[in-house]
């Protein structure tokens, strides 16, 4: 079972109802079973490490609360060792033989955060392990994140929550939302990139190009749609889980971007990595070594391939540069032309070319495969050959292609009312005629109904940070 599949559609609205209808500070006992039956419901393996990374945080943490600082050190350098050798076990030696359980990056970090908060004293030690594991196992997050932090969905179990009509209704509008970007958008998107890398020795520059393009607005999709699926699916629970991302292709500068993408991962990293290397506490050149030294993690955790350790390269090197051309333009009439509409417009669009070029690595099977594409794209371009045969399709029709393209278009379109402080769904409840409003939802489930019915019967797809 995953978010987008159809048994999760029978699933979400039994799981709510049964939850509302306990007793509140019983309702983690639920929350456990249910988030139990939808990980385990692909494969029951999956277990041992989900498992393992509960008990290994939960002694943790009630270990680290009180006693001498450096028994408390030793307890917490043990704890993040036992857990980071399990993710690497079977990343590494299962992960060779295709059996890398679902999620395991992403809750191991969850794990990791909760043991060094407790350490830090930031928050006390979950002393239920049920409610410990719920926390852990939560089913919207523990696939594909967002990562939790004890200080929000850990205290919000221990509290309870109560059925709220507004969040309920915002949930909806996420799952939509979420189901739009991942069935309409994201998917088509999945299948012409998967076209043109599949064959990159046959196909011209221009259009691997135009897929890699294309590639780096199906991850957003892709990954932004499963975070609004697993946030509009929190708030029909009752809990409020943070945003995962904020129109990160409108960002003017690598920095930004970062601040919008993947919030969970990325602020993880700041305050788990960055910081206790000593951040930019300790000058400049300490400041880009950290930098580098923390992207490089990303990029291991994202893959032990070179070409993620190349990506992740890549984006320490942006920040590093950004850092040093801010510094040599610095002034108030510096900061006032990056606010003009023209800078800010160019900023955007070489943002969204550097992050594109670190996508290639990304998206490439090898490093071996990336430079391929590359020499493809500089030496071997022939834009006149991909229109004379058709290659810009992807292997679609020119329908399929406009469709996608106007649905690109509509993400943009949102995107940009969220950059402006606009909330459609907040602006179609207030100010849209409910005849309207409901004819717009009938018709977009409408639409995501027609795109599950035209790929019936092929395999159902899968979120793309779920392999990591």
């Amino acid at each position: 079972m995953s978010l987008n599949s159809f048994s999760f559609i029978l699933f979400m609205p039994l799981v709510v109802f049964v939850n509302f209808m306990l007793p509140r500070r019983r309702r983690y006992l639920w929350l456990l079973a249910a988030s139990c039956f939808f990980y385990l419901s692909t494969d029951v393996r999956y277990a041992v490490g989900l498992f393992f990374c509960i008990l290994v945080s939960y002694a943790a943490g009630l270990l680290l609360e009180g006693g001498a600082l450096r028994r408390r050190k030793l307890l917490l350098g043990c704890g993040i060792l036992l857990q980071v050798s399990c993710l690497l076990f079977f990343r590494g030696s299962f992960g060779k033989a295709g059996f890398v359980p679902l999620g395991i990056s992403f809750y191991t970090l969850q794990s990791i955060g909760y043991t060094i908060d407790v350490y830090r004293g930031q928050i006390p030690a979950e002393r239920n392990l049920l409610r410990y594991a719920a926390f852990l196992s939560f089913f919207p997050t523990v696939i594909s994140g967002p990562i939790q932090r004890g200080t929000g969905l850990l205290q919000q179990l221990r509290e309870g929550r109560d059925f709220d009509y507004s969040r309920a209704r915002s949930g909806l509008y996420c799952l939509l939302w979420g189901y739009l970007l991942k069935l309409v958008v994201a998917d088509r998107l999945g299948g012409m990139v998967a076209f043109a890398y599949g064959s990159s020795q046959d196909m011209p520059g221009a259009t691997l190009l135009w897929a890699t393009i294309l590639y780096g607005i199906q991850l957003y999709c892709d990954f932004a749609g499963y975070s609004a699926l697993a946030i509009g699916a929190g708030r029909l629970l009752g809990f409020d889980l943070a945003d995962n991302f904020s129109q990160p292709y409108f960002a003017a500068s690598i920095g930004d971007f970062w601040n919008r993408w993947h919030i969970s991962l990325s602020s993880w990293l700041r305050d788990y990595v960055y910081i206790p290397l000593g951040g930019n506490r300790k000058g400049k050149g300490r400041k880009y070594l950290n930098l580098m030294l923390t992207f490089l993690v990303s990029g291991l955790w994202h893959g032990s391939g070179a070409n993620f350790l190349l990506w992740g390269a890549l984006h320490g090197a942006y920040q590093v540069l950004g850092d040093i051309a801010r510094g040599k333009a610095g002034g108030r009439d510096a900061a006032a032309r990056r606010k003009s509409p023209l800078c800010r417009a160019a900023g955007m669009l070489s943002t969204f070319a550097l992050a594109d070029f670190a996508w290639l690595f990304f998206r490439a099977d090898s490093l071996g495969h990336a430079l391929s594409i590359l020499n493809r794209i500089a030496f071997h371009f022939g834009l006149g050959e991909m229109t004379y045969y058709g290659s810009y399709l992807l292997g679609g029709s020119r329908f399929g292609l406009v469709s996608v393209l106007l649905g690109i278009l509509g993400v943009f379109l949102v995107d940009f009312l969220h950059e402006r402080k606009l909330s459609l769904a907040e602006f179609s409840a207030r100010r849209v005629n409910v005849v309207v409003r409901w004819g717009a939802y009938i018709a977009l489930t409408l639409l995501i109904l027609l795109t599950v019915v035209q790929n019936y019967g092929q395999a159902a797809s899968t979120f793309l940070y779920e392999r990591f």
